[in-house]
């Protein structure tokens, strides 16, 4: 990196609080100021960042290249050295009778909690994980209604409570591997050689990235706990390239405006790096009045960028629902409204968001679940008014199961000619695993 003067510093950073606000005007957003601070008080050696290559979903990186080659397929899983086994830690649960909680810890860093409620019955062991803003989508369903003859474990993705929140840009990488460690976790602790998985909403999105990353040697132990067992997604989504097309204009001017906020904060974080590091070595007092700054009006950023999307969440949550699953409702609404108040929460909601629009799964990862024989159902609920038909059917052909073009009536079921690929259109909203638990259970169990 070659030296820079301080008047090449100042016209750098002008430039990004010019793309700061041009990002901000997309996205809802604050505008981060230039720091107010000389900037000829940092040394004459800061130079400005070079923004790095992010770790991105679309198969451009090298590594990501090598685990999207056809030749990575189901033979190719069953063989190769097991990871290291990977010891949970345990803890007493406060989660109902018969559930005990634990941790691991993740690839990214960090502790990752989950729930158990084990038996020594010797069906698949059974995981789930939830969605992007509310991830506990199935506490109905553990309330009571969950199947008896099987051992079953409850993943908390990262920055919801109790997961801890260790910062990454590539959120759905690690909650990938955080869902595959967990499979393997499962599958010893139940002993049982397969598992299956139980995904709502943006955990569909985690599955689609967990068969990118075949080539990694815990997820493809994951890969193999899943081959020729069973995997349902709820209210599912895709994303490749010209999806958005079928979404509309409203659904690429989202896509546009989340790149934007995602590059906008890499670029400043990238930049607070620089400075800090500098601050550090000179003990520069301007530095470090331009850090404290940057770092109050980046919590504020993400305050507001994600304040929408969590006061739509709240205004679900408030609506009432049966009697029995009052109790539930009110718990949800009370954990919501703690996670939204953290700045690890808020970055993991714009992270992960963006990680949906630039996923690239292409047909060749959707097959690989074809090669494991693994059984997929697609449950859509009639009355999502998040996801609609149209996400799940590009999901669903995606896979290789033909959809109507045309929402069927709820209660409809249709299969591929194999079997394996099966859609169910239910009745409900997005919350369907919440607000009908039997429903649920029924459709796990046939």
């Amino acid at each position: 990196m070659r030296l820079r003067d301080p008047s090449y510093n100042r016209r750098m950073l002008f430039i990004w609080a010019a793309l700061a606000a041009a990002a901000a005007s997309h996205a809802g957003a604050v505008v981060l100021e230039a720091p107010q601070a000389p900037i000829a008080s940092v040394p004459s050696f800061f130079a400005p960042p070079t923004l790095p290559e992010l770790s991105p979903l679309a198969p451009t990186a090298p590594a990501l290249a090598a685990a999207l080659a056809p030749e990575a397929d189901a033979s190719a899983l069953a063989s190769g050295p097991s990871p290291r086994a990977v010891e949970p830690q345990e803890a007493e649960s406060a989660d109902g009778p018969g559930w005990t909680r634990g941790s691991f810890e993740s690839s990214a860093g960090g502790r990752i909690a989950f729930k158990a409620r084990e038996t020594a019955c010797g069906a698949p062991a059974r995981v789930y994980s939830g969605g992007l803003a509310l991830n506990d989508s199935f506490e109905t369903l553990f309330d009571g209604a969950a199947a008896a003859d099987r051992s079953h474990y409850f993943l908390w993705t990262r920055a919801h409570g109790p997961s801890a929140w260790s910062p990454t840009r590539a959120v759905t990488d690690a909650d990938a591997r955080d869902l595959a460690r967990m499979i393997v976790i499962a599958s010893r602790r139940a002993n049982t050689p397969k598992v299956e998985l139980v995904l709502h909403s943006n955990g569909t999105i985690v599955f689609q990235r967990l068969l990118q990353l075949r080539r990694e040697p815990e997820v493809r132990e994951a890969l193999r706990r899943l081959s020729g067992s069973r995997v349902v997604l709820l209210d599912g989504m895709t994303h490749y390239e010209g999806a958005e097309r079928e979404g509309g204009p409203e659904v690429a001017r989202l896509a546009q405006a989340n790149r934007m906020l995602v590059g906008w904060l890499d670029s400043w974080d990238d930049l607070a790096a620089e400075v800090e590091s500098a601050a550090r070595a000179w003990m520069n007092p301007a530095a470090l009045a331009w850090l404290t700054g940057y770092r109050a009006q980046r919590s504020a950023l993400l305050a507001a960028a994600t304040a929408p999307a969590a006061a739509q969440m709240a205004r679900d949550l408030d609506e009432r629902w049966a009697p029995e699953l009052e109790s539930a409702r009110l718990r949800l609404r009370a954990d919501l409204e703690r996670d939204a108040q953290g700045d690890g929460w808020r970055e993991a909601l714009i992270r992960r968001s963006n990680d949906a629009f630039r996923l690239d799964f292409a047909a060749r990862d959707a097959r690989l679940a074809r090669r494991l024989d693994i059984a997929v159902d697609f449950v859509h609920a009639a009355g999502d008014r998040l996801l609609d038909w149209r996400a799940a059917r590009l999901l669903m052909e995606r896979f290789g199961l033909a959809a109507p073009a045309k929402m069927p009536a709820a209660g409809t079921s249709f299969t591929d000619p194999t079997g394996r690929l099966r859609g169910l259109v239910v009745a409900g909203d997005h919350y369907f695993p919440l607000k009908e638990p039997g429903a649920l259970a029924r459709l796990l169990d046939r």
